[in-house]
């Protein structure tokens, strides 16, 4: 999702990558290297049909692609070659029968862990909200989600183009772009972060949002406004506590909202699949807990990523081990590093309980084509 921003960029917790660089950029120095199935703790317990799922939707786009072309047009570690080297996978992906034991083996046959130098790094969550809005304006209803205007374009650093306060006055046909209209302008202020959401109107119907566009004036972290203000500590900053905050400051929380010049447009999803999550950057659906943004310069989009982390319950009072087995499907403005992960936790209240608190120490390994494996 092109507009969306992971937590850290949210809580200010991207300083702490930017102290990581230095370490990960020496690390990566000394080159990847081959290990065994069983040297990756938990690989034999994880139910890889999962990821074999989410897996088959990327080899839909993968096998489009020419032979001789990238796996992605932002690049990516030459680890993991160019489309005929996975190719082939995807095409023995389809016939794969059901069930853990025959994806554990289909993966086993194909592919070869591989593990970076760098090894450890920084994981946190996104997901996909659910708020409530109307398709006409009225009452509660006056926070619009716009389209983009008729011919635009983006401009880095916004140019011309009006920035949120000033579309928030009415700088732009508000009437003419709404696609609907939300009840709380921080439901809308999130859903622009998240860059995609579900609508539930009155009549029950849910509606489906994906970002369309965003205007390129410069992203601005409310959460670490907050710090620097001294309204609370850096290691208090979560989704919940910006929320809360907004919830409990109107006037100030409206302000300080404004403060962010970056405004996203969106657009209306069609006949998507209600059990399925809103699609990525790859163009493909996102499955929860399995889909996974990473920094395209380093993992290609739909290449496979073995994740050791670790993400707090509903409750933020305990932590649940993760060893499992992820798909690069997505991106995000603050995934920065060969190291560094985002993971989609699916949508609604309980999935943004756990995203929004999720930020924990981890370790990707790549899956990577026997033919190709270093």
């Amino acid at each position: 999702m092109g507009a969306r921003l992971c937590w850290a960029a949210i809580t200010g917790v991207a300083v702490f990558l930017l102290a990581m660089g230095g370490a990960d950029m020496k690390a990566e120095a000394a080159g990847p290297s081959r290990i065994s199935y069983s040297d990756i703790e938990g690989w034999g317990t994880d139910d890889q049909s999962a990821a074999l799922d989410a897996f088959r939707r990327s080899c839909a786009r993968i096998l489009k692609l020419s032979p001789s072309a990238a796996l992605d047009t932002k690049g990516g570690d030459p680890l993991y070659g160019r489309a005929r080297d996975w190719q082939p996978a995807c095409e023995a992906a389809a016939q794969v029968a059901p069930g853990a034991g025959n994806a554990r083996g289909y993966f086993q046959h194909w592919f070869v862990p591989v593990r970076y130098p760098a090894t450890q790094g920084l994981f946190t969550g996104y997901y996909e909200p659910e708020m409530k809005g109307s398709l006409t304006r009225g009452g509660p209803y006056q926070t619009p989600v716009l389209a983009p205007p008729a011919g635009f374009r983006m401009v880095d650093g916004g140019g011309s183009f009006p920035a949120r306060a000033e579309i928030e006055d009415g700088a732009l046909d508000t009437d003419k772009l709404a696609l609907l209209w939300l009840e709380s302008p921080i439901d809308a202020f999130f859903l622009h972060v998240q860059g995609s959401g579900r609508v539930k109107l009155e009549t029950g119907e849910i509606v489906r949002l994906s970002f369309a566009a965003k205007t390129g004036h410069p992203y601005t972290s409310i959460g670490k406004l907050l710090v620097e203000r001294g309204e609370m500590k850096l290691e208090e900053v979560s989704m919940q506590t910006i929320r809360a905050w907004l919830a409990a400051h109107p006037a100030e929380g409206q302000a300080l909202m404004r403060e962010n010049k970056s405004y996203i447009f969106f657009r209306i999803l069609r006949d998507i699949d209600p059990e399925l999550g809103p699609p990525g950057a790859e163009g493909t659906n996102l499955t929860p807990g399995r889909s996974l943004a990473v920094d395209r310069s380093h993992h290609p989009l739909g290449t496979l990523l073995w994740l050791t982390t670790e993400h707090p319950t509903v409750d933020g009072q305990s932590l649940v081990p993760v060893a499992r087995l992820m798909v690069a499907q997505d991106t995000g403005s603050a995934i920065k590093g060969l190291q560094r992960g985002d993971i989609f936790f699916g949508s609604g209240a309980q999935a943004g309980e756990i995203a929004g608190r999720m930020k924990a120490e981890g370790e990707l390994i790549a899956l990577v084509p026997k033919d190709i494996a270093p």
